[in-house]
């Protein structure tokens, strides 16, 4: 019992030490968690999107991937990862202080500290040596590649990687139904907690368990293996409904990597070289000569690449170091996407496999990303080699203790960056002292923020404050952009115009917020002066952050309305008028209907309609048969378009 109750304290004590690495790798974070994020890019994203989780959670949990952002599109939180597991952990933190910033916050560190724990975990398994652990642990969690994207929580969560291994290891040692059960929960956790290291745990789980099975030769492993097969394919299962969102969002939208972009975020050799310029120790050197984008800034480092080259000698790690060698290899040459050019020809690389022919690879923009699982191996055998060094020196403790303590420091050097966090945000209604989002609270109502953001980053903003409001949003920011959103905000550009108030009226806005330039004199504003003359709009709010209720006439809404349950729609004339179709396209995929058409809305490429197709929507002033409707009958008629029923289609 002593001793149960020594290993447990020594455990505990390893939990600490990572979290204390966590607060060390991020400060100066922990001088004011409440207010700064690590950045003013993807963390405030990230924060709202744990929020909403919460928020969807308690209000209309069914819901939940029907987020507030992109209206009137649906499955929008699958735009992104979810972060279902984040949210799960920091829901306490929401539910008691509401704040976001603070939230994700805690999150980055618990993303830290359990990552490396789980690292920990692994080597104390294979080894037997804690101090192994705990060096590999640092390793890993505080590596340079994964420092790097501080930004980004899903790629900080690696957690469940080292313990994919660690599961399938002993399901296949000890033929294990229990082990195999421990490993089908590490897959729904991380199914739960990033999509890309959803899909880097099957190429895991692929080489741990074919190379376990290959050596091990025995029936039970071959239980072992049958038993974490179906722990897998249950895992699967109970994940489903958070992975058809993706999948659905890939069938209507289109939405996959094209192999150009998929080639511009693939690593090239030189990027093991690569570190951020703000790498406190080689920032200056490699920084300077291999940096081109934190996607590819993979030099994990000399010290763990010496350690893993004796750990891979190690015995102890039995079969279990050469999976982890060949995780290593598998990873790196994957991270160098689907071809590479030799001597100027164009050779396909493995991973062309994946991205061909196993779903949903093709919605991995980064395979340099795969230099981040690589670090599983390279720390856990990093974790082997410490062990074997350990062991040699047993008998001249006071040098191991010493040489622990230098290898630690060393390899916190390795991983440094110098870290910039944002500004202080406001995180309270008190604290934000805006009239127009406490409007907005108490008036909840599709609404759009004006003018819309200028590139990616700039929209991002409207997601955070929507926290404060929760209000359908036609603005956002995610991984992807629906199609029509460009051409969208390119015609916002001209409100408030005829044209531009039709369209937010057909899709159901009625709130405009219009934050004014407050330099500018009211009288001076050329916006504030046109809405004068639209009775449509009402003034609620005076400015600079101006609040407007629009008169209600969901045209597009009817529109949609009229079309039969389930009957898909062709929409032939979508060039156009690609804003006002691209959002009637939203509508009628948001109420059911397949959306067929003709041409091409940013990368969304519309099928054509099939003969058996009855219903398209056209422009009032076109003829039915230049489309392919002749004796089209008139259904109903919204805003300048016309509902079509095709001639001899039986009445429904």
């Amino acid at each position: 019992m002593r001793r149960l109750a020594r290993s447990w304290l020594a455990d505990l004590l390893a939990g600490a030490a990572f979290v204390l690495l966590a607060l060390v790798v991020t400060w100066p974070l922990a001088s004011d968690p409440v207010h700064r994020p690590v950045s003013w890019g993807d963390p405030v994203f990230q924060a709202w999107t744990l929020a909403w989780d919460v928020h969807a959670w308690r209000t209309d949990p069914l819901g939940v991937f029907d987020a507030n952002i992109f209206y009137p599109y649906r499955n929008t939180l699958a735009y992104s990862d979810h972060l279902f597991g984040q949210a799960l952990m920091v829901a306490p933190v929401l539910l008691s202080t509401e704040n976001p910033i603070l939230a994700h916050n805690v999150a980055t560190w618990l993303a830290l500290a359990l990552s490396g724990l789980a690292m920990y975990a692994l080597v104390l398994d294979l080894t037997g040596s804690r101090a192994a652990g705990l060096l590999a642990g640092l390793a890993y969690a505080a590596a340079a590649p994964r420092l790097a994207h501080l930004e980004h929580l899903h790629l900080l969560s690696a957690q469940w990687l080292p313990l994919g291994v660690l599961a399938a290891r002993r399901a296949l040692r000890q033929g294990s139904f229990r082990w195999a059960a421990v490993l089908g929960l590490v897959v729904v956790a991380q199914g739960l907690s990033g999509i890309y290291y959803f899909a880097f745990l099957g190429v895991l789980l692929a080489v741990v368990l074919g190379l376990g099975l290959l050596f091990e030769r025995s029936r039970r492993a071959l239980v072992g293996g049958a038993w974490s097969a179906l722990a897998c394919l249950v895992a699967l299962i109970v994940l489903l409904p958070t992975l058809l969102p993706y999948w659905q969002v890939h069938q209507e939208l289109g939405a996959e990597r094209t192999p150009a972009e998929v080639a511009q975020w693939s690593a090239r050799p030189a990027d093991y070289l690569a570190v951020s310029p703000s790498h406190r120790l080689y920032g200056d050197f490699l920084g300077g000569r291999f940096h081109r984008h934190l996607e590819q800034d993979l030099f994990p480092g000399l010290l763990v690449g010496a350690l893993a080259l004796v750990g891979v000698t190690e015995r102890r790690g039995g079969w279990a170091r050469w999976a982890l060698l060949v995780l290593l290899g598998v990873s790196v040459v994957f991270s160098f996407g689907i071809s590479a050019h030799v001597l100027g020809r164009e050779l396909p690389l493995p991973y062309r496999l994946l991205y061909e022919y196993v779903p949903g690879f093709k919605a991995i923009r980064v395979p340099a990303r795969f230099g981040l699982l690589a670090l599983v191996g390279l720390a856990a055998l990093a974790g082997l080699g410490v062990a074997r060094l350990a062991e040699r020196l047993a008998p001249r403790r006071p040098v191991a203790a010493l040489g622990s303590i230098a290898l630690a420091a060393a390899l916190l050097a390795e991983g440094l960056h110098a870290v910039a966090v944002g500004d202080p945000l406001p995180v309270t209604h008190a604290e934000l002292q805006r009239p127009d989002y406490a409007w907005m609270l108490a008036n909840p109502a599709p609404a759009i923020e004006l003018p819309m953001g200028e590139g990616v980053v700039a929209s991002a903003w409207p997601n955070y404050w929507s926290t404060f409001h929760w209000n359908p949003l036609v603005n956002g920011y995610s991984g992807i952009t629906p199609p029509a959103y460009y051409a969208f905000r390119d015609r916002m550009r001209a409100f408030p115009s005829p044209e531009t108030i039709a369209l937010l009226q057909g899709i159901g806005v009625r709130t405009v917020a219009y934050h004014a330039d407050p330099s500018r004199p009211p009288a001076e504003d050329p916006v504030l002066e046109r809405i004068a003359a639209y009775p449509q709009l009402r003034q609620v709010i005076g400015g600079p952050n101006y609040v407007f209720t629009l008169e209600p006439n969901p045209w597009l809404w009817e529109l949609a309305a009229a079309v039969p349950d389930g009957a898909p729609v062709d929409l032939p004339a979508l060039e156009r008028d690609p804003a006002t179709f691209g959002m009637l396209a939203a509508i009628l995929q948001r109420t059911g209907h397949r959306v067929y058409g003709r041409g091409q809305l940013d990368y969304w490429r519309l099928p054509g309609a099939p003969p058996a197709v009855c219903y398209a929507v056209l422009p009032l002033d076109v003829d039915p048969a230049q489309f392919g409707y002749p004796g089209a009958r008139g259904v109903e008629q919204r805003g300048g378009l016309v509902l079509y029923e095709r001639a001899g289609c039986p009445a429904r």
